[in-house]
């Protein structure tokens, strides 16, 4: 599971990045079976058939995968070029790809085998493996979008399968093709366990199990402040420096492999290591708070990367944990792996989607809100005057950056020269003559005062009054891109930019996303952002020409 990292932070360095292509390009499938023998709930083998041709005049790579936990047993291939048949060698023909991150859980390891062009390929793999809960998902069509499929399973006498949104469960041999798929069904998830077992409970059971062994929280590691604040009783305070505690002082790792690949690390481990993944975060943070007497649970996760629904236990629909934390009512989903992120809020990767409470006695599944409790804003005031010294019209702006938005300028500290970053931001919002007069930091807000005078390029004097021309604003997609980047689409928004000792002349229509507060010389222009209407194409960018951008008279 990857950090989200904000455009501010990441400003200096690229506005875009390229994506790798995975696949077997070139290749056309025939067939694709997937066999399993399932011996007991912790066993099973799978042998996988792949049958198609390389129809080009380049050679092509074939990929597969296999997860962590799962052992490559043999492989065989061969091919037919020209009416004849030939095997592979496929020992010095054969790669091994890094390991890439599949699910919450486990790791995968991509292998790949050079075909020759012109070719007609048979190409099948064996492994091996100790936990049945990774047999969770099967794709329609399979991997390679075969025109013939076939997923064919045979369970002992003590098992069976559930299905995602089925009644019917399966035992003994079933094969599932892709005529067993519903309409807009992209993959089948099910759940192998003891026969009779609830499945939630079985799944519960399985993770818990897995951390019995976890040992005590030792309190000793800990620092002054949570003890202090411990000394007073369960409050908010304290479970917000929990989470501060492992947001700020463990290094997040993206991949593991090995045992922690499956188990989070003890507690204990974590804060010694200073360094963990999802899973070991979350459970330092559970211990924590469990340790401070809070209701607080492990919980398996998914982040809007995976479309379908987590409303099933299996491992295939999830990618991510964090910790759900009852208290006063309410229910709190901390993502310590997220750093622009406030307690009592989602995370992004979160936000929207679904969790499993491991531990909980009912409605185990809880919907992740899908809006913010702080609620970003970026807020523009603007004071015009005449410079005494000059006699021209100058400003000075306040330029407020609140919850998350604000929360960028805090971590940047973190990531080298905050100041040079930050004077780089504001320089691109304002690309003429200022000066950054102060700044102000708290959790919640981030705030600069700017003071310029006027280019002449944005003004004029008519009949002894100032026309000022308000395209000495920052333009709409520039502080779309600061602060209304890829990551906050997922949310809504306001611009607030208000205006003191301005007159305004033209008319308005408060039905295009703009709210107009008017008190006595101050008017506060408040621009409502949603993923629809934002972006260089998006209709508030033309009303923001139409409606805010036109001359104002500066009141002496």
């Amino acid at each position: 599971m990857t950090r989200n990292t904000t455009f501010l932070i990441l400003f200096t360095i690229s506005l875009f990045c390229a994506q790798s292509v995975f696949g077997a390009k070139g290749l056309k499938f025939s067939l694709e079976k997937t066999v399993v023998l399932v011996n007991s709930i912790d066993s099973y083998q799978t042998s996988n058939y792949f049958e198609g041709s390389n129809e080009t005049d380049a050679q092509q790579r074939f990929y597969f995968s296999v997860i962590e936990t799962e052992k490559l047993i043999s492989k065989q291939a061969s091919v037919i070029i020209e009416g004849k048949a030939k095997k592979i060698n496929i020992e010095s023909n054969f790669t091994v790809s890094t390991i890439n991150w599949g699910s919450v859980f486990n790791g995968i390891r991509t292998y790949s085998i050079t075909l020759p062009p012109r070719c007609i390929f048979k190409i099948e793999y064996q492994t091996s493996a100790q936990e049945t809960i990774f047999l969770s998902d099967i794709e329609k069509s399979g991997v390679h979008q075969a025109d013939d499929f076939f997923y064919e399973v045979t369970l002992p006498a003590n098992l069976e399968a559930s299905f995602r949104h089925r009644t019917e469960k399966k035992s003994g041999r079933f094969v599932i093709t892709n005529q067993d798929f519903q309409t807009n069904e992209e993959r089948i998830y099910f759940l192998i366990h003891p026969k009779g077992a609830e499945p939630n409970t079985y799944f519960n059971n399985w993770f818990i199990k897995k951390t019995e062994g976890h040992e005590a929280l030792n309190t000793s590691l800990l620092p002054q402040n949570l003890t202090d604040l411990a000394k007073k009783g369960k409050s908010t305070e304290l479970a917000k420096a929990c989470f501060a505690y492992v947001q700020e002082n463990i290094q997040y790792l993206d991949i593991e492999n090995g045992l922690n690949a499956l188990i989070p690390r003890q507690a204990n481990q974590t804060i010694q290591n200073k360094y963990g993944d999802c899973k070991d975060m979350a459970m330092l943070l559970h211990q924590l708070l469990k340790n401070f007497g809070f209701e607080s649970y492990m919980s398996i996760s998914k982040t809007s990367t995976k479309k379908d629904t987590y409303d099933f236990p299996s491992i295939a629909m999830a990618n991510h944990m964090i910790v759900s934390l009852v208290w006063e009512n309410k229910m709190y989903f901390l993502d310590c792996t997220e750093q622009e992120c406030l307690f009592g809020d989602p995370s992004m990767q979160i936000l929207g989607t679904e969790a499993f409470l491991i531990g909980k006695k009912e409605q185990q599944y809880q919907p992740v809100p899908a809006i913010l409790q702080f609620q970003p804003k970026l807020l523009f005031e603007y004071r015009f005057y005449l410079n005494d010294k000059t006699q021209q019209p100058a400003y000075q702006l306040k330029m407020t950056f609140q919850e998350k938005f604000g929360l960028v300028f805090r971590h940047m500290n973190q990531y080298g020269n905050a100041e040079e970053k930050t004077r780089k931001i504001i320089d691109y919002l304002i690309p003429y003559a200022h000066t950054v007069d102060s700044t102000q930091s708290t959790e919640h807000q981030t705030s600069f005062l700017i003071s310029s005078d006027l280019p002449t390029s944005y003004f004029n004097l008519i009949n002894k009054q100032y026309y000022i021309d308000l395209k000495c604003l920052p333009e709409i997609t520039k502080m779309m891109e600061v602060a209304y980047n890829n990551d906050s689409a997922r949310f809504n928004a306001d611009f607030q930019i208000t205006f003191n000792q301005l007159k305004f002349k033209q008319t308005f229509d408060p039905s295009k996303g703009i709210d107009l507060e008017t008190n006595g010389t101050e008017n506060k222009y408040i621009l409502h952002l949603t993923p629809e209407n934002t972006g260089k194409k998006g209709p508030l960018t033309n009303y923001w020409k139409t409606y805010l951008l036109k001359p104002a008279i500066i009141i002496e």
